[in-house]
């Protein structure tokens, strides 16, 4: 760099306070010859550490990124200019009126001379150059150049990092990442990880893949050929969270760590938002890593110039590009036409309990009663999910019980739960139930029914899969049942029971948010409860369905036209949905026939008979109540002729009065409990009026 100097000196005296004009000759060869013997004494002293086996930051950024010898010698003098302050004091001499930093014409002179020999330089300092676009140089304007400063003219200047990284500082300090960008690399080998088959198979097809694009453009001295070099094509790893992704691709490639760029933390500012992306490739370029979009869909939600900004960001780096994604991707494939799609399916139930058997140490046991295999079957979790679910519930198990720790199935769900959560807002709303199959009064047939539904999402894998009958069923592998019948039989309180014992949270689904005045904003929120309910892996209740699953009707206006299209949407959904859905409705006549045939099982549930109503008001009754010895459930039964609701009504008007009025609860306060029950739906009860006493006593 001294010897640059030497030669700038006389070559344009004018930056030096002296008059332009052609230097002397002999004074030139000998400057001349001066760089030329220091380049080649740099150059064999570089070649020498490396043959040595020095792992020189310079050499690995030339194999990384293919920089060209204009490029290297470019970083090498911005380096000196910042470490040596004789060399910085030198610099600033030839700098235009005293600035800091000099421009794209200072070095093009500095390093080239004249003629020929500054067009790499040029190259070298252009905006779209592979130093420039990787953030190695920052090209910053000069302000007394308005409006814009021409590119000659642009003040130079080391990437934020780069000199830190020549002087031997190559993993950056714990906090000298912007915030939303992390490392990542993980010390599992291949070989332990739990995988379908074919899985890195197509991951490594696809890692060549990207490499042809790269590879086709050339590198290196070739690349002088072309105007913006193409780099990686990019890598689109596509598969539900917490799948391992990064666990895989940082075994596939187990010297490359991940520069990880969380997508919806980032800033959606023009400006902040290209410095972190600078400053990510930047990094990447340094270390010879992956560039990482995690949450890659987040990208879709940025606004359209800053889309466009991206694109020609990301235009022909010479990093590995990945985009991790779980959404809706659709929109992806215009931002990124060339990118090389690879699908993570869910690990099966087989793979998946191997997967919970191999992260339990040897220390910590499962209770006698953990079904494992129908923990996999009702809730299906990528790897990185069973990871964390096992590391929560071995470390809760040994806070509970040091010495013999044991993981309970209550326990495992619970995590298990936590990890998927959901994302329902208002358009759907938990549904529990504290009551059991013993709080359940209906005819034995109907209770077989019922029972038979349970089976079907016990066994549905071996019944579809093993005895193939997933190719005679035409709707699908959903879990999709209809309880009709009248008010008050009890179909929510069956649906609640079912989802518990399949071991599924209910959601019932809110109508009145679903349903919008606004076209196409229906389908959308279906649309939005339907992904989430695949996502979580939960049980649907469409409470009243009738409401949104009624019958077509014939078009005679534009607002039927549209209904039309919503209740079209949902047979689509509830036709292809792989999980649960249950319905309820009081008027199975008003569904559209079409969702009715769709079902794969439809049951009545009926008004219950006099035996089943005696069995209703006993079972209504806590044992904690306080009530007489001798009621007479029989009477009760074949006095009021009303559905389990109505009872359980009237027993909790009749304990509420018995509370008030100090008395135990009785047949008469019973009997009045379910007049006034009557009364109000408008059922006539034929017989003497019971006289329970007045609460305003």
């Amino acid at each position: 760099v001294r010897t640059l100097l030497r030669r700038h000196q006389p070559l344009f005296p004018d930056r030096y306070g002296g008059e332009a004009g052609d230097p002397d000759p002999t004074e030139l060869a000998e400057a001349e010859a001066a760089v030329a013997q220091a380049t080649a004494t740099a150059q064999e002293v570089l070649e020498t550490a490396w043959s040595a086996g020095h792992s020189l930051p310079l050499r690995r950024l030339r194999e990384a990124l293919g920089l060209v010898p204009a490029e290297e010698e470019l970083l090498c003098t911005l380096y000196a200019a910042e470490a040596e302050p004789e060399l910085y004091r030198a610099f600033q001499r030839g700098f235009d009126h005293g600035a800091r930093q000099g421009d794209v014409a200072f070095f093009v002179e500095l390093l080239g001379g004249r003629g020929a020999a500054r067009a790499p330089f040029l190259r070298a300092l252009s905006p779209t150059s592979t130093l420039a676009r990787h953030g190695l140089i920052s090209l910053s304007s000069d302000h007394g150049w308005q409006p814009r400063t021409p590119p000659m003219y642009l003040r130079v200047r080391l990437g934020g990092r780069v000199s830190g990284f020549l002087r031997g500082e190559i993993r950056p300090a714990a906090r000298g990442l912007p915030h939303a960008v992390s490392f990542y690399r993980s010390d599992k080998p291949l070989k332990e990880l739990r995988l379908p088959p074919g899985t890195v198979e197509r991951l490594h097809e696809a890692l060549l893949t990207t490499e042809r694009a790269r590879e086709d453009a050339g590198t290196g001295a070739d690349r002088a050929a072309h105007e913006l070099g193409r780099g990686f094509d990019p890598l689109a790893l596509y598969g539900p969270r917490r799948s391992g992704r990064k666990a895989l691709l940082s075994a596939m490639l187990p010297e490359v760590p991940l520069v990880v760029i969380n997508t919806p933390q980032a800033p959606k500012a023009e400006e902040t938002f290209e410095q972190l992306l600078r400053e990510a490739l930047c990094e990447a370029a340094l270390q010879g890593g992956v560039l990482y979009f995690d949450n890659g869909e987040a990208l879709l939600t940025l606004e359209p110039p800053l889309q466009a900004r991206l694109l020609e960001l990301l235009a022909g780096v010479q990093v590995r590009m990945v985009l991790a994604l779980d959404g809706t991707v659709d929109g992806l494939w215009e931002l990124f036409p060339r990118a090389v799609r690879v699908d993570l399916a869910m690990p099966d139930p087989v793979t998946q309990s191997a997967l919970w058997v191999s992260m339990l140490p040897p220390d910590v046991q499962l209770e006698p009663s953990f079904d494992l295999q129908a923990l996999t079957m009702n809730y299906s979790l990528p790897a990185g999910a069973i990871h964390r679910c096992a590391d929560e519930l071995v470390r809760a198990a040994r806070v509970m019980n040091p010495r013999q720790p044991v993981i309970a199935m209550t326990a495992a769900r619970e995590s298990v739960r936590k990890q998927l959560g959901n994302r329902f807002g208002d358009l759907a709303q938990l549904v529990t139930t504290t009551l059991s199959w013993n709080d359940l009064v209906l005819p034995s047939d109907v209770l077989d029914r019922v029972l038979e539904v349970v089976a079907y999402a016990k066994y549905r894998e071996q019944l579809l899969g093993a005895w193939g009958f997933e190719r005679k069923l035409p709707y699908g592998r959903s879990i999709s049942v209809l309880f009709a019948g009248p008010p008050g039989t009890g179909k929510t309180m069956v649906s609640a029971l079912v989802a518990k014992e399949i071991g599924l949270e209910l959601f019932r689904v809110n109508v009145s948010r679903v349903v919008d005045k606004y076209i196409g904003e229906t389908e959308k929120n279906l649309a939005r409860i339907f992904d989430e309910a695949r996502r979580g892996q939960v049980a649907l209740l469409f409470d009243e369905a009738d409401s949104l699953f009624g019958k077509r009707t014939e078009v005679k206006s534009s607002t039927d036209r549209y209904s039309n299209l919503a209740i079209n949407y949902l047979l689509q959904a509830v036709e292809s949905h792989d999980g649960m859905i249950i319905l309820t409705t009081n008027h199975e006549k008003a569904m559209d026939e079409a969702f009715r045939r769709r079902l794969r099982f439809r049951i009545t549930v009926p008004l219950p008979g006099e035996a089943e109503r005696a069995m209703l008001w006993r079972s209504m009754l806590p044992k904690e109540a306080h009530r007489e010895e001798e009621i007479d459930w029989t009477a009760l039964a074949r006095e009021f002729d009303i559905a389990g609701g109505s009872i359980k009504n009237a027993v909790v008007r009749a304990a509420l009065r018995a509370i008030a009025t100090g008395a135990p609860i009785s047949t008469d306060l019973l009997r009045h409990g379910a007049r006034l029950e009557c009364e109000e739906m408008g059922i006539l009860v034929v017989g003497n009026r019971t006289e329970a006493g007045s609460l305003l006593e």
